[in-house]
């Protein structure tokens, strides 16, 4: 099977509809329940950034800036959880990737896709393979409209974010050429002049579907905001709270970014969606906290998928991606501790 037959994921930013359904949540009115987990740890895995499902497996993404020679992608068994195999030969060479941004599953059982965002590389991986290198590989098209992150859709067209343009978010067809913009980014008072770049990085997050795409959450870092889009009828729902307060931020020229001040409590740092909910790892705790105590989030916020709060799920220690698997009855994480491994915890009873 070919890449361009597949849907693709890269992780992005803001997702908006011209039309939203706003709520505001307080987490202090939500249950709370609290989970203890037992860590894992596995010589092969160094400085993990992302987790993700593959029905019996995990797939951990390592960060970029580890030793050249080591890979890049691992492959957990779920249950009992084990070393799998590894992928990702690192390099801009043929089936080797530079970097390893995102996960996305096919629908074969024994194949799965990584996006590298540095040389804009979608390459497919085997998973039974012993070799690290890729089966094929994929680049996207150049175009005038840049997406900072999209998927490759079945029928070959393009679905993403654009980064300096006044939709929020665009489809191109395969060849780079725009077919259709959605939303437009929403005006602060007192801000007019800020350009969709700024906008684009102000609510820039994580972003996940569900495994059928019939849903997609974003969740912002640098505010508390979910978003939840519902692709047949392109409506979405904006979740704020705790804090209804945009962070202090600063721009400057159009094509730059904003200046958030490191002091800015990050906010969300990942999601995951099920069949009956979402899940949002969240935690408001500052880089220099970060730095003194290795702390990241240890709060999972759980929602309905029409975005009713529930749960308040305290952990006991620090994560910073999470995968819920309703069949195993467990959740996932990587912990952010000095030797950072995978933590386990039993999926409460009102959640299965």
């Amino acid at each position: 099977m070919k890449l361009k037959n597949y849907c693709f994921l890269f992780l992005c930013s803001l997702w908006a509809c011209s039309e939203s359904d706003q709520n505001v949540f307080n987490p202090d009115q939500l249950e709370i329940i609290q989970l203890n987990s037992k860590k894992y740890y596995f010589e092969q895995i160094i400085d993990p950034l992302h987790i993700y499902g593959y029905g019996d497996f995990l797939v951990v993404l390592e960060d970029r800036r580890i030793s050249f020679d080591l890979p890049l992608v691992h492959i957990l068994r779920k249950n009992p959880l084990t070393y799998f195999n590894s992928k990702g030969v690192n390099g801009y060479g043929p089936l080797e990737i530079p970097s390893a941004d995102m996960f996305n599953q096919l629908e074969s059982d024994s194949s799965f896709l990584i996006y590298s965002g540095i040389d804009r590389k979608f390459v497919e991986f085997e998973i039974y393979d012993s070799s690290r290198l890729a089966v094929s590989e994929f680049k996207m098209p150049a175009s005038n409209t840049t997406l900072g992150l999209a998927y490759l859709l079945p029928d070959s067209s393009f679905f993403g974010i654009p980064t300096f343009e006044k939709n929020k978010y665009l489809k191109l067809d395969f060849y780079g050429n725009k077919i259709i913009g959605y939303g437009e980014w929403e005006q602060i008072e007192g801000k007019e002049d800020m350009s969709p770049f700024h906008h684009f990085t102000l609510n820039d997050g994580w972003f996940r579907p569900d495994v059928d795409f019939d849903l997609f959450v974003k969740a912002s870092i640098f505010r508390d905001r979910l978003e939840i889009f519902y692709p047949e009828s392109e409506e979405i729902k904006i979740i704020d709270g705790p804090s209804l307060e945009l962070p202090p931020f600063e721009y400057y020229q159009p094509s730059d970014g904003v200046n958030i001040p490191i002091s800015n409590p990050f906010r969300y740092r990942d999601v995951y969606i099920t069949d009956k909910f979402i899940f949002a790892l969240y935690g408001g705790f500052s880089h220099d906290h970060y730095y003194k105590t290795s702390e990241l989030a240890r709060k999972i916020f759980v929602f309905s998928r029409e975005g009713e709060p529930f749960y308040n799920l305290e952990l006991d220690r620090s994560i910073s991606s999470i995968v819920v698997d309703q069949k195993q009855r467990k959740i996932f994480g990587i912990t952010t501790d000095d030797d950072p491994g995978i933590a386990i915890f039993d999926l409460p009873e009102e959640l299965r």
